[in-house]
């Protein structure tokens, strides 16, 4: 196997350290890194095919995991889980029909079985999953047995300085036993007080139902560094490929369809009412991005509200719900097919809604301008072919949501993606950037974000530049 040189300075470093973090940027080979460790591992251990490798990954990538396991280590039998049917992969690992197994990360809580075995090597890909240190599939994941371990990141702490605690106690967990002790250590953090007085937090000049804690980023961040450094490596594309072309940055910036401003404004109306309702106490940030989200989506298309039945799955029961369904007119779908059309090369498009991928995938098809998409609900099997399809210039676009195509693909056909909104977590929106921005592209890459004029989008784009700052100084970038 022929590794870039950095790639090989990161195997001969930590081959034989127990427990590794690979945070190299985004479009440097991950995965190839860490299969290099697994074959560098066995050899010097001689390791015979008895002792077995499992990979745990996003389902979007599970087939490029095998692809590359099979391409790289061709005498090691690959057997990745079938979904429908999980208990043939529990029958191959107790015949020993297979030495690498991958699955991805829901599996790890659905089937408890995997950890009864002790793995020889367990890789970790998009470690972050695991951020969430009291989820069920963090707890599973952790329960399993390994002579090495090996996380994959190009954002180990994908939104909050915390979040790396939850990585760090998977690799070491006798070293970093405390979450609140590395809490106080390494988050910079104000504390806001309750009472009928002024909040006595810094720079806050509000009243507070409830006390809470506000972070502020990361601290003492060189210390962190030094304590990660045995067992961690991080590297910038700018700094090892350096004939990697750049990245340039735009917007667009569009009104919107009056339809569509009279539905975008009633909800803005909706959300600051509700705001109003909460402004006095802490809310818990899922809640609020679950609110801006629903406006953001009006921004993208015309929306309306729409009752649906669902059946409760706890109490079999039929509830009515109410649920978000958009359609045309969509300006930014038009900025979108209008950019396309003035281009003679490959485009790639993401979204955070599945309903809009699919409004400007029909849009592009009345167009006759060949395109596929990859949402969540896009079958694993057609998903490696579809890329390499894109890649070999049978579609001129291709689009998909930020969470399913915006990991792990390799996208360097095209040299323009193009956002209709962001996700609200920074990482998310920098990988989906890096489909194009990796090993094998040989143009500059223009990254386009559609902004809708007087609507949420251009100041929630600050805000996420804000926490991405805290993240790339916890990385040490």
């Amino acid at each position: 196997m022929e590794l870039y040189p950095f790639q090989q300075q990161a195997v001969d470093k930590l081959w034989n350290v127990p427990a590794v973090l690979v945070g190299d940027e985004m479009g440097l080979g991950k995965t190839v890194e860490a299969i290099a460790l697994d074959i560098r591992r066995r050899q010097e251990l001689g390791a015979p095919l008895t002792w077995k490798t499992l990979v745990v990954a996003p389902t979007s990538l599970l087939s490029s995991w095998a692809d590359h396991f099979r391409e790289l280590c061709p005498d090691l039998k690959v057997k990745v889980i079938d979904p429908k049917v999980r208990h043939k992969l529990l029958y191959a690992l107790k015949k020993d029909r297979a030495t690498i197994f991958i699955v991805h990360w829901a599996v790890i809580r659905l089937m408890p079985e995997l950890a009864q075995y002790t793995w020889f090597h367990v890789i970790g890909d998009e470690i972050q999953s695991i951020k969430n240190r009291d989820a069920q599939q963090t707890v599973a994941f952790k329960k399993l047995t390994a002579v090495y371990k090996t996380g994959l990141s190009g954002t180990p702490a994908d939104n909050k300085p915390q979040d790396l605690w939850s990585v760090l106690h998977w690799l070491y967990p006798k070293v970093w036993t405390s979450y609140w002790g590395f809490f106080k250590r390494h988050v910079d953090s104000v504390q806001h007080t309750a009472g009928p007085m002024m909040c006595a937090g810094e720079g806050c000049y509000k009243k507070h139902i409830r006390g809470f804690r506000e972070n502020a980023g990361p601290k003492n961040v060189e210390e962190l560094h030094a304590a990660m450094d045995p067992f961690y490596v991080r590297r910038l594309k700018v700094d090892v490929l350096k004939d990697l072309p750049d990245k340039y940055y735009s917007e667009l910036v569009v009104d919107l369809h009056p339809k569509q401003r009279r539905a975008y404004d009633s909800m803005r109306d909706v959300m600051l009412a509700w705001i109003g309702e909460h402004e006095e106490e802490p809310v818990a940030a899922p809640a609020v991005i679950s609110q801006l989200v629903r406006l953001q989506q009006f921004a993208c298309a015309y929306g309306e509200l729409v009752q649906v039945n669902k059946r409760n799955k706890v109490s079999g029961e039929v509830e009515t719900l109410n649920a978000l369904k958009l359609t045309e007119p969509s300006t930014k779908i038009d900025a979108v097919v209008e950019l396309v059309g003035n281009t003679d090369g490959q485009v790639v498009v993401f979204a955070q809604s599945k309903q809009v991928i699919h409004l400007l995938a029909a849009r592009l098809t009345r167009k006759g301008i060949t395109n596929c998409t990859l949402t969540g609900d896009t079958p694993q099997a057609d998903r490696g072919p579809m890329v390499a399809d894109f890649q070999s210039g049978k579609y001129q676009v291709f689009s998909g949501t930020i969470t399913a195509g915006g990991i792990g693909l390799t996208l360097t056909a095209a040299s323009t993606v193009v956002f209709i909104d962001r996700a609200w977590n920074p990482s998310k929106n920098r990988q989906a950037e890096d489909r194009l921005h990796r090993v094998g592209q040989k143009n500059a890459v223009q990254v386009v974000t559609i902004i809708a004029k007087e609507t949420l989008d251009a100041e929630r784009n600050d805000s996420i530049e804000l926490k991405w700052e805290w993240i790339k100084a916890l990385l040490g970038d």
